[in-house]
C-alpha cells in the first residue's frame, strides 16, 4: 500500500507511536493534523484480513471530508455505500457511522472493531453514547489489541464530559 503522507514531528508522530493505550485523545485547535493522523492510525492493521475498524462522527454527513482524505491515503481500497464501507485488498474493512441520536450505538452493538476513530469527540453531547460505543471496541484477532483514538477541538456540547474523562485541566501527581 502506498501512503502519500508523513507525520509532522511532535503530536502526530507521538500519537502514531503509541501502541499500548485503550483510549487516546488527540486534541487541539484546527489545522493540527488530527484527522489525517486518525486515518493513518487505522492503516496499521489494514494488511490483516481479519481487521475491522470504525470511524464515527456525530452526524453522518460530517464524514464527507474524512472520506475525501481517506480516498487519497487508502491506496487501492474501495469505498462504497452510505454509510461508507472501506474494503482493503487484504480483506480488512473499515466502516463509518454516527452517534447523532441516543440509540445510534445500536447499529454497532454486537460488532467487534479492533480500532475505532471518533472524530470531534466534543461534538457528542452525552458521555453515555460514547461508553455504549466502547463496548464494540474489542479484539479476538491475534496480535491486534483494541484501541480507540478520539480527536477533539476545544468547545462543543460534550466539552465538559470529555475534559473530565480525559483529565484535562487536572493536575496529576508527579511520578517518582
Amino acid at each position: 500500500m502506498n501512503v502519500r503522507w508523513q507525520p509532522h514531528p511532535g503530536p502526530q508522530t507521538e500519537v502514531l507511536a503509541i501502541d499500548d493505550c485503550y483510549e487516546l485523545l488527540f486534541g487541539g485547535s484546527r489545522g493540527g493534523g488530527k484527522t489525517d493522523t486518525g486515518i493513518v492510525w487505522l492503516l496499521k492493521h489494514s494488511h490483516n484480513p481479519e481487521f475491522r475498524g470504525l470511524v464515527i462522527r456525530r452526524n453522518a454527513q460530517d464524514l464527507s471530508d474524512w472520506l475525501d482524505r481517506a480516498r487519497s491515503m487508502f491506496d487501492g481500497a474501495s469505498i462504497t455505500g452510505k454509510p461508507a464501507t472501506i474494503k482493503f485488498k487484504s480483506g480488512a474493512i473499515v466502516r463509518t457511522g454516527h452517534l447523532k441520536d441516543a440509540d445510534s450505538y445500536i447499529h454497532f452493538q454486537g460488532h467487534e472493531y479492533q480500532r475505532i476513530v471518533i472524530e470531534e469527540l466534543t461534538q457528542i453531547p452525552r458521555e453515555e453514547d460514547y461508553l455504549k460505543l466502547l463496548s464494540s471496541c474489542r479484539s479476538t484477532v491475534r496480535g491486534i489489541a483494541p484501541s480507540v483514538l478520539c480527536t477533539a477541538n476545544p468547545g462543543g456540547p460534550g466539552h465538559s464530559w470529555v475534559k473530565r474523562r480525559f483529565g484535562i485541566g487536572t493536575k496529576l501527581p508527579n511520578k517518582a
